[in-house]
């Protein structure tokens, strides 16, 4: 049997330890709800740059081969792979390039969308670590690419659209990262603090 107070009184509060009504506002209360039309621009560009680099990591990321053979070297045709096509054999660094910008996207977009969540490293200093990261990893794979030798004859995978398109993004995601950093008043460790402010100054 359930206890009713009398018309026009107020219930008594439950006991310590029991369920009662959630409290409102205040340190206890429940987290704010996300607002996009709060979020900056640059945090905006920042995820979507992570989001880019995923989704052309799957369209004709690798296109073709450069085919030497006896001293002599062909471009073939040999169809279109997506970044994740081989992790070894040189597809390492474009592989681990679209890893660390998604991973950049992804901790932005928590501090976004659930900022009582607290990481070790401030979140848009690590944001901008693995998009560094994603970056330098980016420029390796110009050089390094994924290679077969077959019967004296070896076969280098070319570059295609996706790979020269995430490169594009995944260096604006970088700069876009350290002008939010230094927009929130971040600071880069060790002689890396010195950089030129590009973001202007602190705002929220």
């Amino acid at each position: 049997m359930t206890f009713q107070p009398p018309p026009g009184e107020t219930p008594p509060p439950p006991p310590p330890g029991q369920w009662g009504p959630p409290p409102v506002g205040g340190s206890g209360g429940p987290p704010a709800k996300f607002d996009p039309k709060t979020v900056n621009t640059l945090d905006w560009g920042i995820v979507g740059a992570g989001a880019l680099a995923f989704l052309f990591s799957f369209i004709d990321y690798y296109s073709g081969a450069d085919v030497t053979y006896q001293g002599h070297t062909i471009s073939s045709d040999a169809g279109s792979a997506s970044a994740w096509h081989e992790v070894f054999g040189g597809g390492f660094f474009g592989w681990f390039a679209m890893v660390f910008a998604v991973a950049g996207a992804v901790v932005v977009a928590l501090a976004l969308i659930a900022p009582h969540v607290k990481l070790p490293v401030e979140s848009r200093l690590a944001g901008l670590g693995l998009f560094g990261l994603a970056a330098l990893f980016e420029i390796i794979a110009i050089f390094v690419t994924p290679s077969e030798d077959y019967l004296g004859a070896s076969a280098d995978i070319t570059h295609g659209f996706g790979f020269w398109a995430s490169l594009i993004v995944i260096l604006a995601g970088t700069v876009l990262s350290l002008m939010r950093l230094q927009q929130t008043g971040g600071k880069l460790p060790g002689a890396l603090g010195n950089m030129p402010n590009i973001g202007g100054a602190p705002k929220a």
